[in-house]
């Protein structure tokens, strides 16, 4: 029976770390997979000639199992009912059978076996996404999912950035098409880190409804299905994601061709930089925000500033112009990490959480999937007018973060405990 409580939970610091420690092990496999394992273990097996076709197939394959596998699993989560927990299980088969499926990505010899078992590894590492995402709503009480969530992004930030730099070290000095030592190191040592981080959140997460005790806001109680507005959130999320995903993919280019910067790849590089410190920095405060004066606010805000450093674009003419837009970009990804996560996480049912927790990841994945086609729209305008088709995806990235913030504009009383309890402090 739940009970209606004006008092503030809190949660312990262990807290925070037993409930986010599992991120770090997912983003250290996943990460460390797509940016460094694959595309070398592609220069292994692939012609020369078609090394990119190879790799895109690959990568495609990889998104399309991981958006395939979270609704289905975070709806098989939500309605289990086993002693030892329903978040549990998915969490721990999944890490498991990540490991033979890894040590197959190792051994793998010929492209078909290569493409099966990143699918593999993909299954594993995404059944246990949706029920681990669905944790923060069964345990943890709104007024801290920002912080929360937070604290999960820079757990996810810090196992990507360790095992990018680790396994680029390693396969640097892998030879291509040898099986040696550098590429087992570069498969285990992200397998291993999945599994550490797998044993800690078994042996400490308290798997019932919730884990915590606290009291559920009144609203929560009374709404077993998701918030009526949860669509347009995930709308909102989709453009969001479209945006991000152009900056992400074809910002390389649009350095060298429009910018014409003498080393492109460098620049990208000090941007990613710049991009990840500013996030970093943003993700506590914007947690901590997001949970004081609710979501909404802060998504419009960083609709507005991603869209007004995507519009820098068009004037960036050197490499400190590119470093400085980099500032507004990283603000605006670092603050969509967490309150748009926050405020996912308040919106999905209190009864199906993993499953709409996995229809959320499936949207958003969809957006930067949905971002990936623009290349053929910028080679297509292109042969029209000198980078016309870059001009214009830029544009498009603009207008889609607007766009974000017009959908989140329409979404009321989205976080009203919160936001009624921050004016009640003042």
């Amino acid at each position: 029976m739940h009970t209606i409580s004006n008092s503030a939970p809190t949660l312990r610091p262990i807290n925070y770390v037993n409930l986010s420690i599992l991120g770090f092990g997912l983003a250290a496999i996943t990460t460390s997979l797509g940016q460094i394992i694959l595309p070398m273990r592609v220069l292994d097996i692939a012609p020369e000639a078609l090394k990119n076709t190879y790799l895109g197939i690959l990568t495609f394959v990889g998104m399309a199992t991981a958006m395939l596998v979270q609704p289905v699993m975070g709806y098989l989560s939500d309605r289990t009912k086993l002693s030892w927990g329903r978040r549990k299980p998915f969490i721990i088969v999944g890490s498991v059978l990540a490991i033979p499926c890894m040590i197959g990505i190792g051994l793998s010899g010929n492209y078909i076996w290569l493409v099966i078992t990143t699918a593999l590894v993909q299954m594993s590492a995404n059944l246990a996404q949706s029920p681990y995402d669905a944790i923060v709503k069964d345990q943890v009480p709104q007024n801290l999912r920002g912080k929360v969530v937070s604290t999960r992004a820079v757990a996810g930030a810090g196992g990507a950035v360790t095992f990018v730099l680790l396994t680029g070290l390693l396969m640097d000095q892998h030879k291509v098409t040898v099986h040696d030592i550098w590429l087992w190191l570069a498969v285990s040592l992200p397998m291993g880190a999945l599994v550490g981080c797998m044993i800690w959140t078994a042996v400490t997460l308290k798997d019932n409804q919730t884990g915590f005790t606290y009291s559920r806001s009144e609203s929560e109680i009374r709404r077993h299905d998701s918030h009526p507005q949860f669509p347009w959130l995930l709308a909102a999320g989709f453009f969001f994601m479209v945006a991000g995903g152009i900056l992400q993919t074809y910002t390389l280019f649009f350095l060298k061709d429009v910018v014409n910067l003498e080393n492109p790849g460098a620049a990208l590089g000090i941007l990613a930089v710049v991009v990840g410190i500013t996030i970093l920095l943003c993700l506590m405060p914007a947690g901590i925000l997001a949970d004081r004066i609710g979501r909404r606010p802060l998504l419009i805000f960083s609709a507005i500033i991603g869209s007004s450093g995507t519009i820098l674009f068009f004037f960036a003419s050197n490499l400190i112009h590119v470093i400085l837009i980099g500032i507004p970009l990283g603000i605006a990804v670092g603050i969509f990490m967490t309150a748009g996560r926050a405020m996912i996480t308040d919106m999905v049912s209190t009864k199906w959480p993993a499953f709409q927790m996995g229809i959320a990841n499936l949207v958003l994945l969809g957006g930067l999937a949905t971002a990936k086609l623009g290349g053929i729209a910028i080679d297509a305008l292109n042969r029209h007018g000198d980078n016309l088709g870059y001009h214009v995806l830029v544009g498009i990235c603009a207008i889609s973060f607007l766009i974000g913030a017009v959908l989140i504009c329409t979404i009321k009383n989205e976080n009203a405990q919160t936001v009624h309890r921050f004016k009640s402090e003042l």
